[in-house]
């Protein structure tokens, strides 16, 4: 990577090489060399873009170069764009070393690769690729890269590091305090400091440790996850296929696909669902959606949880489990009777099974299947559950089979055979369509017998009208809480129809067991009658007639499912409901003439049947997530749910269900007249004030300095509740509450405030100092925002937490030979309480080059200046270089411009020219000799003019002889 420059170390060694007088002349030249530093000695850069580079060949755009040890001490490498440098040894770069790269640029080290020591301003890399075969080191001090690095380990050091690109390790990765990586993270381990910001997916084949206080906004996976507490959040899925777990107060909005599952006591957060082989939350912890048992579980049960969360079990912030679904089918299961008619179709049950106990919940929506006799198909909804006919014209036992593994249930002889029984007695055929509950249908009764050849069925009768006694059973549910009317075609099926009580309802006056009703048979042997029923479920209408000691019986299924569900909630109070936090609502299944269908019963009905999905109906701005998404506990057609919305605003209650008992026909209610805005308002659970995320992590503030806040509306689970905006937005009122220091104050306008017109998508910024008002030690200061529904003082930690010190900028006088280059010291200080000393954490104070003016005299010396770019601030230092090229000796006066507008500086010292301002006023000195305001910082560079009693000293060395 580094080269020689060959003129020092060619001329040096060919001097000392000589005998006599010529020898002094070498030990001369290095001592100058080294005296006079960068007036003797230039920095070499070299340019890896095509050139030739000494001991380097090049080949493909491709350098390859030996062993660098020998890079002066303040040389720099640039690499250009579609070029590689490899260097094929190990690389340490130092602080006055400097390296450059851009886009389509690549470094390639074949042993280690150590930057940690390089001045900030000397790492230029802002594009490119960075492939190391040992260690990756960086982050003895604020340290920023743009580029994708691979390396058999990456180490970030003691300060912050800033990458924007990928991390790839073969090895450990280790990331320091306060960095900020935008780009995935891959290795074996992945440890991060406290606290860092990830941008990215990270991956790590053994554990990640994410420390306290730190985000990641992407996919995690691991074999293990700790998330180490407080404060850390995790904004993705996460997969850790062994262990997880959360320390008190982090949060995961996202799923987690885990192993064992660990929430810390207190108030650990998952918005999602979590997989789980087992979890245990500890006080407070919670699961917001599902947690799916990989090992199953019972109904209503949570066989997978050591529930320690203070919550019960299938209550609002409870946990709620199921088993989880299986991939495949296991099976079918045929439940049948084992008696069926050869002209009469035979309903039976399907049951798609998704473990071998056909345990629900069952295998939803399974492909179609062949159903056998009768060449049927099968097709199955969401429970997993189908009814369907088998038919044989021939008498006997027949047994019944579908495509795949199955197995049979016959419910009369409670075995597992498949046999079905079909006899050539005359029966009666009854169709009624599935309907929605208490509408009027039509149904027709039909009496079939073989024909002699029994190749087809034939009406027994036929241009007759006969009474015929009605009875019903029910099916599913087993036991009904309505009747059944019947009556004549265009009869009345109201009061004064034939009410039936099915399978040994009681039987109130007007209300038998069986019924008859007159039926005309036409020429074809149908007879038509209509029917309603207010109820939901399975129902069988059975039919008999006798005439001439002969019986003719028969009997046919309908399904009646839910009309409408009804939405119903109560008003807030005068806050409003909370983003986040359950309310209370009720759906009710209703039939057509809106009463309560009561067979709705999650205990009369098959396992999955009474199951909903809830969700928000609004369409405009941000719809927002519904928490839990679903509810089956129906008790006599009534629910009582306990949704949480995650935004502000106004919304709707939308609850729906795809299919009923395996009819396919869908059912849904929404909350009030249906414009989807009826429930509200719903107010943030508290705001948050940090940093704005475009202004830099800082540990502290200087007194009238602008500090640049961001205030954000978070619903219960941490969320940002977007619809937080317009409409729905409020004014907020910021204030600072002090623990110790001060006294001071915000700057003027006072209180500071956000207007409702001030929000976004839920955030805020807002820019306002908070000046000590007098010369105080620091003050620590949280502040908080609040408004009329919502407040960061009710969430710990939801305010920023910050010092306010009282700060100056010095620039030190300096003097050194007439041409040398002199360096020109500045620091920010800041006030104790009793003394002024250096601000070691400001990494922040960025200076202007214009902002600095020079009076130099004589008028006529003229200047060469060096500073950095940018000028930045490095532990509270920084310097710049400055040289006398013509006029000399004499001596410059110089002073910085910190004001906001002038472009004249109030430096106590001399008259300076015009200057642009630096907009840094707070680090103007507080007091000065020549005014009572704050002035500019100044300091004097002499240049070969030597003070009476040598008080500029250039050089000083004792001889001890």
């Amino acid at each position: 990577m580094s080269f020689p420059f060959p003129f020092t170390l060619i001329l040096a060694r060919a001097l000392l090489r000589r005998r006599g007088a010529l020898a002094w002349m070498a030990a001369c030249l290095l001592f100058f060399a080294g005296l006079l530093g960068s007036s003797a000695a230039h920095a070499t850069v070299y340019t890896f873009n095509g050139n030739t580079v000494d001991t380097c060949t090049l080949s493909n755009k491709v350098y390859t170069c030996p062993y660098p040890a020998y890079l002066d001490w303040d040389d720099s490498v640039v690499i250009g764009s579609g070029y590689t440098l490899k260097v094929t040894n190990n690389v340490a770069v130092t602080w006055n070393q400097g390296l450059s790269m851009g886009s389509g640029s690549k470094l390639i080290v074949t042993g280690n690769l150590n930057l940690k020591d390089v001045n900030p301003s000397n790492l230029k890399i802002s594009g490119g690729d960075i492939e190391v075969g040992g260690t990756f080191s960086m982050g003895a001090s604020a340290q920023s890269a743009v580029a994708n690095i691979s390396a058999g380990a990456i180490q970030f050091g003691t300060d912050r590091v800033t990458i924007t690109g990928n991390l790839t390790s073969k090895g450990v990765v280790n990331i320091s305090s306060h960095s900020r990586i935008t780009g995935n993270i891959s290795g074996t381990v992945v440890n991060t400091g406290s606290p860092v910001t990830i941008t990215g997916d990270v991956t790590a084949s053994s554990k990640f440790t994410l420390a306290s206080g730190s985000t990641v906004t992407g996919k995690v996976t691991a074999p293990v996850f700790d998330m180490l507490a407080s404060g850390s959040k995790v904004t993705g899925n996460v997969i850790a296929s062994s262990s997880m777990t959360m320390g008190s107060g982090n949060a995961v909005t996202g799923n987690v696909d885990t192993g064992d599952l660990l929430l810390q006591s207190s108030s650990a957060l998952i918005t999602g669902d979590a997989r789980v082989n087992w979890a245990t939350l500890e006080w407070a912890g919670r699961v917001s959606g599902t947690i799916y048992c990989k090992n199953g579980t019972k109904k209503n049960k949570c066989d997978c949880v050591t529930n320690n969360s203070g919550y019960e079990v299938n209550s609002a912030n409870g946990p709620r489990c199921e088993g989880l679904a299986s991939k495949t089918v296991d099976h079918y299961l045929i439940t049948h009777d084992g008696q069926a008619n050869s002209c009469v179709p035979e309903t039976v049950t399907i049951t798609a099974c998704a473990n071998a106990s056909c345990t629900a919940p069952h295998f939803a929506n399974a492909q179609t299947v062949g159903l056998s006799p009768g060449s049927g198909l099968v097709s199955f909804g969401s429970s997993g559950v189908a009814s369907a006919s088998v038919s044989s014209i021939q008498a006997g036992k027949v047994a019944l089979a579908v495509t795949g593994t199955f197995e049979c249930y016959n419910t009369s002889s409670r075995t597992g055979s498949c046999d079905m029984a079909f006899s050539d007695k005359t029966a009666f055929e009854i169709k009624a369509q599935n309907h929605r509950a208490g509408e009027v249908v039509s149904a027709t009764i039909q009496a079939l017998k073989p024909s002699n050849d029994r190749k087809a069925c034939v009406p027994a009768f036929s241009d007759t009208a006969l009474k015929v006694a009605f009875s019903c059973a029910h099916s599913r549910p087993a036991s009904g809480r309505d009747y059944l009317r019947l009556a004549e075609p265009g009869g009345d099926t109201g009061q004064n129809a034939a009410r039936l009580s099915c399978s040994g309802m009681a039987s109130p006056a007007g209300v038998a067991a069986t019924k008859d009703v007159q039926v005309s048979f036409d020429n074809t042997g149908t007879g038509k009658f209509a029917l309603t029923y207010d109820d939901v479920g399975e129902v069988k209408v059975k039919a008999s007639y006798s005439a001439d000691g002969a019986t003719v019986e028969g009997e046919g299924p309908f399904i009646a499912v839910p009309f409408a569900f009804a939405v119903s909630a109560p008003k807030p109070d005068a806050r409003g409901f909370v983003a986040g936090v359950p309310f209370a609502a009720t759906v009710t299944a209703q039939n057509a003439k809106k009463g309560t269908t009561r067979g709705f019963d999650v205990d009369l009905l098959p396992a999955g049947t009474t199951g909903i999905g809830i969700d928000n109906c609004v369409v405009d701005l941000f719809k927002g997530s519904v928490s839990p998404a679903s509810a089956s506990d129906f008790q006599d057609g009534v629910a009582a749910i306990k949704p949480a919305w995650s935004e502000a605003g106004h919304m709707g209650l939308k609850v729906s269900q795809d299919d009923f008992l395996g009819t396919k026909m869908a059912t849904s209610g929404i909350s009030g007249t249906g414009d989807c805005k009826d429930l509200g308002p719903f107010v943030p659970d508290y705001l948050q004030v940090e940093r704005d995320p475009a202004s830099p992590v800082r540990p502290f503030d200087y007194s009238g300095q602008d500090i640049a806040l961001q205030v954000t509306a978070r619903n219960d689970q941490g969320a940002i509740t977007r619809n937080y905006q317009g409409a729905y937005s409020e004014e907020v009122t910021i204030d600072a509450v002090g623990s110790d220091g001060g006294p001071g104050a915000w700057a003027p306008p006072a209180p500071p405030k956000i207007a409702a017109t001030g929000f976004k998508e839920g955030k805020a910024p807002l820019a306002r100092a908070y000046v000590l008002t007098k010369a105080v030690k620091p003050a620590k200061i949280a502040v908080h925002a609040t408004s009329a529904s919502a407040t960061s003082k009710s969430q710990p930690g939801a305010g920023l937490q910050t010092e306010v010190r009282l700060g100056r900028l010095r620039i030190f006088n300096t003097s050194g030979g007439e041409k040398a280059k002199l360096e020109v010291q500045l620091a920010a200080e800041y006030w104790t309480g009793s003394s002024w000393i250096r601000n070691d954490v400001d990494d922040f104070t960025t200076l202007t080059h214009a902002a600095f003016a020079f009076s130099p005299a004589p008028t006529t010396m003229t200047l060469a200046k060096e500073f950095p770019t940018p000028f930045k601030l490095l532990k509270g230092s920084g310097s710049f270089l400055l040289q006398a090229t013509a006029g000399g000796p004499g001596w410059v006066d110089i002073a910085i411009n910190l004001d906001n507008a002038s472009n004249k500086d109030n430096a106590c010292a001399g008259t300076h020219p015009l200057s642009s301002p630096g907009k840094n006023p707070w680090l103007r000195p507080q007091t000065a000799s020549c005014r009572t305001e704050p002035t500019d910082p100044s300091a004097r560079a002499t240049f070969g003019v030597f003070l009476p009693g040598s008080r500029s000293v250039i050089h000083v060395r004792e001889v001890f002889n």
